[in-house]
């Protein structure tokens, strides 16, 4: 596996786990949990965006996985 496949790779998990984080944030019930999931959310976001400007590509979150 080359780097571009490590890059893609990550960036790829890190747009499941910013699903995952969205998924949260709509189920959160309490302030509390909704602070938690936007820091998260956002956190993830930034990983994906850094790994798509490396690749130089754009990858949507609001696309379906698979």
């Amino acid at each position: 596996m080359d780097i571009w496949e490590r890059l893609r790779f990550a960036r790829d998990k890190a747009l499941d786990a910013e699903r995952t984080e969205r998924q949260r944030l709509a189920d959160a019930d309490t302030t509390a949990l909704q602070d938690a999931a936007s820091v998260r959310l956002a956190t993830r976001q930034a990983v994906r965006e850094a790994l798509d400007d490396i690749l130089d590509e754009t990858s949507d979150p609001e696309q379906d996985a698979g």
